[in-house]
């Protein structure tokens, strides 16, 4: 579980990083506690899936990518071009590992209020009929210090 956490630490960095821009980034939408969450909803079979992934990511960097070095232990700049590169590579392999990487953050990520008022949502969901449409109060998020 230790070296799953640390592979989900090191992604989730490298892919929303702190920027100047105003994007969230993963401290802002707490990405590695919400995420753990999600996994412990999911049934067995698929959390094992998932810590697998980035088991695999924090591990595999030591032969993957140039350096023999866990993945958590890479600067931020090198996990950011390591992703794209397993999602440009030619091996399908590495391509769905990326692309694993890269779909199941994204999901966490753009569940996030900060997130859905950045991209200018102000529900997570635009149907009439959803039962439970959760509004966002740009005004607030701006009051939180998440949105500008």
């Amino acid at each position: 579980m230790r070296r799953a956490v640390d592979g989900l630490s090191a992604t989730v960095e490298a892919l929303y990083p702190v920027n100047d821009y105003g994007a969230p980034d993963f401290r802002t939408t707490n990405m590695v506690h919400r995420t753990l969450e999600y996994w412990y909803d999911l049934p067995r079979r698929q959390r094992r899936q998932l810590m697998a992934l980035y088991v695999l990511v924090e591990l595999g960097a030591t032969v993957l990518v140039f350096g023999f070095r866990r993945f958590s232990r890479l600067p931020v700049s090198r996990r950011e071009e390591a992703v794209r590169r397993f999602r440009a590579s030619r091996l399908l392999l590495l391509r769905l590992v990326g692309d694993a990487l890269k779909a199941s953050t994204t999901v966490i990520y753009m569940s996030h209020p900060a997130v859905l008022a950045h991209v200018g949502m102000r529900t997570p969901c635009e149907r009439p009929s959803d039962p439970l449409p959760v509004l966002v109060d740009h005004g607030v998020l701006v009051k939180m210090g998440q949105a500008s």
